[in-house]
């Protein structure tokens, strides 16, 4: 345990030294991930699916706010769906400001979770998110987590149906409407994860700012029993029982994930857990302090020995001892 919170205050210590490379690097790595992501979801237009565009699209956005990188994946996803289906492109731009604006009205700050989702549905652990916001915020983060499952969803829809026809009358552009709008709206595995992920946020929130001992390890172990359970009786119920050991194992891999950013993020000693009184002119108190467990990283500090130095010390010392012996015979 004493290794890895040592362990942790290396890495804050070389984050604080070293945030002004590693958030611009981190940015890059992020905007690769997720351009690449949609060039291999959606790339139908084989110029924007290039390298080069690529990398220059992710250069920008990592000397820029992560709005922008929203901006740019939004913009790269609707060129890709522009160049097989007008209507479906419209459509699409019109659900994504929607989105937008849900994120800038209620959580600007947290707009990377609309980013993070899709990533992680890839990676099979997409569960890290809510337990995660159930830990770090509040229930209001069900805004983003809201919009980075439907724009997932919305991805497998449009690449279901970029396909149909779609242009060759106004009756034909009409139903094609109608067929995108019920196969998202009609989504029963799309309402019943945001209303999962919603009841884990609240309920992984409410137990982590209870007053008992490792509120947050009980949040995180809870989160993930009800992620699992009620995910189990979802897939039962509408028959996809094929996705529960996936399911399962992800979640599991999820809580894991959070429990050790929880571990570097903060650490509680409760074994010196402090009940304090104190009053103001209008209330008496009563506080229960939890200190954090902060452990200062080792210094070694390496001495160099003069290897000329030491070889006449040595001399030195020897000259001592002959002399020793000299007078102690010399005494006889």
């Amino acid at each position: 345990m004493m290794d890895l919170l040592v362990l942790k205050e290396k890495v804050k210590a070389i984050y604080q030294k070293y945030g002004h490379i590693i958030e611009p690097v981190s940015k890059f790595i992020l905007a690769v991930i997720v351009f690449s992501m949609i060039n291999s979801t959606l790339g139908y237009d084989v110029r924007l699916s290039k390298i080069f565009v690529v990398l220059l699209l992710s250069l920008l956005c990592a000397f820029t706010p992560i709005s922008i990188l929203i901006l740019l994946a939004a913009a790269l996803s609707i060129g890709h769906i522009y160049f097989v289906s007008r209507v479906l492109a419209v459509m699409t731009i019109v659900i994504m400001f929607i989105l937008y604006f849900l994120l800038l009205r209620f959580t600007a700050n947290l707009s990377y979770i609309v980013l993070a989702i899709p990533i992680l549905y890839i990676l099979k652990i997409p569960y890290v998110i809510p337990i995660l916001l159930g830990l770090i915020s509040t229930p209001v983060s069900i805004v983003p987590m809201a919009c980075g499952v439907i724009v997932y969803y919305l991805f497998k829809i449009i690449k279901t149906v970029a396909g149909i026809p779609s242009e060759t009358s106004i009756e034909d552009t009409l139903q094609y409407y109608k067929y995108v709008m019920d196969m998202i709206l009609g989504n029963k595995e799309l309402l019943f994860t945001i209303i999962i992920f919603a009841v884990v946020i609240i309920i992984t929130y409410l137990i982590r700012r209870q007053k008992i001992d490792h509120a947050f390890d009980f949040a995180i172990l809870t989160g993930a029993v009800i992620n699992i359970l009620a995910f189990l009786i979802v897939d039962l119920s509408i028959d996809v029982s094929g996705q529960i050991i996936i399911m399962i194992i992800g979640t599991i891999i999820s809580s894991g994930l959070v429990y050790i950013i929880q571990f570097f993020r903060l650490n509680l000693d409760y074994t010196r857990v402090e009940n304090v009184q104190f009053e103001d002119d209008d209330y008496y108190y009563y506080v229960k302090a939890v200190p954090k467990i902060n452990i200062t990283a080792p210094e070694i500090n390496v001495k160099r020995i003069n290897s000329r130095k030491g070889s006449d010390g040595a001399h030195h010392l020897m000259d001592l001892i002959r002399d020793d012996k000299g007078s102690d015979e010399d005494t006889k």
